[in-house]
């Protein structure tokens, strides 16, 4: 009975450290964000996009919140801008209650150019790069 009451705070112990909790970050304006999960321009299935237009974001972000693909996520894919790792990122402006941002690429041949990305491809893909690696 004394080892079962001695297994639980240690199976609650283990499931807490083993939890992928990520470091929250305060999204900034001025901030720079490099991608860091796997991406390529080439490759139509599995690369990381921006979008051209803010309704395009929006609208792509309300139909993986509400899985209703069929009303809200029409993009046309020449409306997108393809990425490959290591692309930065300049954090301009939150829209839609913070929920897409208006970002100005600093890599690749589309640089210098605004563009819009949804917060949880931000923060699942990109990684906020400190103040010395910044430009």
């Amino acid at each position: 009975m004394f080892k079962k009451i001695l297994y639980v705070p240690l199976i609650f112990l283990i499931s807490y450290a083993l939890t992928d909790e990520k470091v929250s970050h305060d999204i900034e304006k001025g901030q720079i964000w490099s991608l860091e999960a796997k991406s390529n321009k080439l490759s139509i299935g599995n690369s990381k996009v921006l979008y051209f237009f803010p309704n395009d974001a929006y609208n792509t972000y309300r139909a993986r919140r509400f899985s209703d693909w069929d009303r809200f996520s029409i993009v046309d894919g020449r409306n997108l801008v393809r990425l490959n790792k290591g692309d930065r990122v300049e954090i301009l402006h939150p829209k839609f209650q913070s929920n897409v941002y208006e970002v100005r690429l600093i890599d690749g041949f589309e640089k210098n150019r605004k563009y819009f990305l949804i917060k949880e491809d931000l923060l699942h893909d990109f990684k906020l790069l400190d103040h010395d690696n910044q430009i």
